[in-house]
C-alpha cells in the first residue's frame, strides 16, 4: 500500500514541471558547434578533421594497393594452373569455392 502511494504522489509531482529542465537543455545542446562537444577549441577540431581525413584517404590507398595485389596475385595463378575464371556463382565448380 505505500508502494502505491508513493508512486501516485512521485507520478503527481512529475507531472507539475519540477523536471522540466531537462528538455531545455536538450533544445539548447543541438544548436552548439561540434567542436564544444568533442571539447576542443575551433581550431583544434579543424585540424582533428583533417587528420582523420589524411588517415582514411592512406586507408583507402592501401586498401586499394592490397585489393590490386590480389587480383594480379589471382590472375598469375589462374595462367600458372590454367583455371578457369568464375565470373558467376557456380557451385559445381571447384575454384568458386
Amino acid at each position: 500500500m505505500a508502494f502505491l502511494m508513493k508512486s501516485m504522489i512521485s507520478n503527481q509531482v512529475k507531472n507539475l514541471g519540477f523536471g522540466g529542465g531537462s528538455e531545455e537543455n536538450k533544445e539548447e545542446g543541438g544548436a552548439s558547434d561540434p567542436a564544444a562537444a568533442q571539447g576542443m577549441t575551433r581550431e583544434e577540431y579543424e585540424e582533428y578533421q583533417k587528420q582523420m581525413i589524411e588517415e582514411k584517404m592512406e586507408r583507402d590507398a592501401a586498401f586499394t594497393q592490397k585489393k590490386a595485389e590480389r587480383a594480379c596475385l589471382r590472375v598469375h595463378l589462374r595462367e600458372k594452373y590454367r583455371l578457369p575464371k568464375c565470373t558467376g556463382i557456380c557451385v559445381s565448380l571447384p575454384c568458386c569455392r
